[in-house]
C-alpha cells in the first residue's frame, strides 16, 4: 500500500541521518496502466554518453552510501585490510574468483569471520581489495599464507567515530570505471546487520527520544531532481540505540 512521508531517519549504529523533504515522498508507489507512457526519445551519441555518465555517478554515490552505512552498522568490523596481487592481474572476474577462495579459506579457519570488501583498480591496472573485517589477531605471514597471491596489509581501527567515512575515503571513482560495468561493486557477509530506516511518525519519535538534545555533526540543504528540496542532518550518538524491524521499532 502506497503512503506519503516527509521525514526519514536512517540509523547505522551510532551514526544517524535525518532527511526532511519539502514535499511528500511516496513509498511503495507503483504506476498504473492509466498513466500515460511517453514514447522513448531518440538521443544522439553525446546525450547517450551524458546519461550514461549520470547513471554511473548515481551508482557510485548509492554504493558508497550503502558501504558507509553497512560499515557503521557493524562495529565488530574493526580491522582494515588491503590485499594486493604479486602478479599484475587486471581481469576482475579472475581476481574475484581468487578473492572468494581466500574468503572460503578464512571462513573455514574462523567460523565467525565477517567482512565487507571492495575491489578496486590500482594505477597500474591491477585489481586489489579493501576489506573491513572482524579477524582476531593473526600474524601477517599467516595471513599472507591464507591469501597466497601477494601482500597483505592489516591494521586495527582505533578511535574512529564514523568508520563508514573512514572506509569511503579509500574508495575512488576509479572503482566504477568501464571494467566494473555489470560486475558486483562490493562483497559482504550475509550475516552483517543492516541500517534501520524510520519514516514519518516513527522518525519524529526517534528524533524526540534520541536527537532533541544533540547538535548535528554535519548539515546541508540540497536539491534532488526527483524529490525536490531536502534538508539533511547527520548526528553521532554516544551509544547504539536498540531498534527492532517491526512496529514499534524502539521502546519509549
Amino acid at each position: 500500500m502506497a503512503y506519503p512521508y516527509d521525514l526519514k531517519v536512517v540509523v547505522s549504529g551510532k551514526q544517524v541521518e535525518v532527511f526532511k523533504y519539502k514535499k511528500n515522498v511516496w513509498r511503495d508507489y507503483e504506476a498504473t496502466e492509466k498513466e500515460p507512457h511517453n514514447e522513448p526519445k531518440q538521443l544522439n551519441i553525446f546525450q547517450q554518453l551524458a546519461i550514461r555518465k549520470q547513471k554511473a555517478l548515481f551508482s557510485l554515490n548509492r554504493t558508497r552510501t550503502e558501504i558507509r552505512r553497512l560499515s557503521n552498522a557493524n562495529p565488530q568490523l574493526n580491522k582494515f585490510m588491503t590485499l594486493t596481487f604479486a602478479k599484475n592481474i587486471t581481469d576482475l572476474k579472475e581476481a574475484n574468483y581468487l578473492f572468494n577462495k581466500f574468503i572460503l579459506r578464512l571462513s573455514y579457519r574462523y567460523p565467525d569471520f565477517e567482512y565487507l570488501a571492495v575491489p578496486e583498480f590500482q594505477k597500474r591496472g591491477a585489481v586489489h581489495y579493501h576489506l573491513l573485517c572482524n579477524l582476531p589477531f593473526i600474524e601477517k605471514d599467516a595471513l599472507e599464507y591464507f591469501w597466497r597471491h601477494g601482500m597483505v596489509d592489516i591494521k586495527q581501527i582505533d578511535d574512529v567515530n564514523n568508520v563508514g567515512a573512514y572506509v569511503c575515503k579509500y574508495l575512488t571513482k576509479d572503482m566504477f570505471d568501464e571494467r566494473t560495468f555489470g560486475k558486483k561493486k562490493f562483497f559482504r557477509s550475509q550475516s552483517l546487520s543492516e541500517s534501520i530506516e524510520l519514516l514519518g511518525y516513527w522518525a519524529t519519535k526517534f528524533i524526540e527520544k534520541f536527537l532533541s538534545m544533540l547538535t548535528p555533526v554535519f548539515e546541508k540543504t540540497f536539491e534532488s531532481e526527483w524529490i525536490g528540496q531536502v534538508e539533511y542532518k547527520a548526528y553521532a550518538l554516544i551509544t547504539v540505540p536498540v531498534l527492532g524491524r517491526s512496529s514499534p521499532p524502539f521502546l519509549f
